[in-house]
C-alpha cells in the first residue's frame, strides 16, 4: 500500500531514478571507446574459423580453375610436337599463376598467425582481396592467350597482381595498427618485417609495368624477383620468434 501525502492527499510515490537508462548509455560510450567491443569474430570461434575456412576455399578454387582453363582444343590429334608447343603460353602462364597464387596463400596463412580477431573493416579488406584473387584466373587466361610476349597481357596481368598484393598490406597494416585488439602482443615486432614480405609483390609487379613498354618478355622474367627477394629480406630483417612469413 502507498502512503498519503498529509498536504495534498497524493500518493507518496518518491522518482526512482532510471537505472536501467544509465548502465546501458555507459555500455555504448564504453563499446565507442573500447576497439574490442566492436569485433565480429575472435580466433577461437565459429566465426573467425568461418572466414578463414572461406579464404582457403577460395585460394583453392582459384588454383583449380586455372588448371581447368587448360584444355586440349577438340577434335585436335596430336601427331607431332608442334601441337604441344601451341600450348606452351598457356602452361607457362598456368604455372606463373600458380606460383602467385601459392605464394598468397602462405602470406595469408602466416598473416593470420598474428591476426586473431576481425572487426568489419578487416573483414571487407579481407573479401577484396578475396576477390582479386578469385580474379587471377582471367588475367591468366589472357596472358596465355597472347603469350608473355605481348605488352598490353604483361601489363594487365601485373596490375591485377600488384592491386592484390597492396590489399595484402592494406589487410595487414589495418589489423596490426597500435590499439586495434586485431592482433597478438607479438605483431608489433613483426610488423615491420611482414610488411617488407608483403610489400614485394606490389613493388616487382608495379616495376614490371614500365618494363613491359619496352619489353614484355622482359617484365615477365622480372617476376622471378620474388623468389630471391623473399631469401634477401629474411635474411635482413627475419621475423621475431622465427615466425616467418612464407612468402
Amino acid at each position: 500500500m502507498t502512503s498519503e501525502d498529509p498536504a495534498g492527499g497524493r500518493p507518496d510515490r518518491a522518482e526512482a531514478p532510471d537505472e536501467a537508462a544509465a548502465p546501458d548509455d555507459a555500455e555504448r560510450s564504453a563499446g565507442r571507446r573500447d576497439p574490442v567491443a566492436r569485433l565480429l569474430a575472435r580466433s577461437g570461434n565459429l566465426e573467425f574459423d568461418r572466414v578463414l575456412f572461406f579464404s582457403d576455399a577460395v585460394f583453392a578454387i582459384a588454383i583449380t580453375v586455372l588448371a581447368i582453363d587448360l584444355r586440349v582444343p577438340i577434335g585436335v590429334t596430336i601427331q607431332s610436337g608442334h601441337e604441344l608447343h601451341e600450348a606452351i603460353p598457356g602452361i607457362e602462364s598456368f604455372a606463373i599463376s600458380f606460383v602467385v597464387i601459392g605464394l598468397f596463400w602462405l602470406a595469408h596463412h602466416s598473416m593470420f598467425r598474428f591476426i586473431t580477431a576481425f572487426d568489419r573493416p578487416l573483414m571487407f579488406l579481407n573479401l577484396l582481396l578475396l576477390g582479386t584473387i578469385a580474379f587471377l584466373p582471367f588475367p591468366t587466361a589472357v596472358l596465355g592467350a597472347s603469350s608473355t610476349s605481348q605488352a598490353p597481357a604483361v601489363i594487365f596481368y601485373a596490375a591485377c597482381v600488384a592491386a592484390t598484393g597492396l590489399l595484402e598490406v592494406a589487410a595487414w597494416l589495418w589489423a596490426t595498427r597500435p590499439g586495434s585488439g586485431l592482433a597478438a602482443p607479438g605483431a608489433a615486432q613483426a610488423r615491420l618485417s611482414f610488411l617488407l614480405q608483403a610489400a614485394r609483390s606490389p613493388v616487382i609487379f608495379l616495376l614490371s609495368i614500365p618494363i613491359a613498354l619496352v619489353s614484355p618478355t622482359a617484365a615477365s622474367l622480372f617476376w622471378i624477383a620474388l623468389l630471391p627477394s623473399a631469401v634477401i629480406l629474411r635474411r635482413l630483417v627475419p621475423l621475431p620468434d622465427n615466425q616467418e612469413p612464407a612468402s
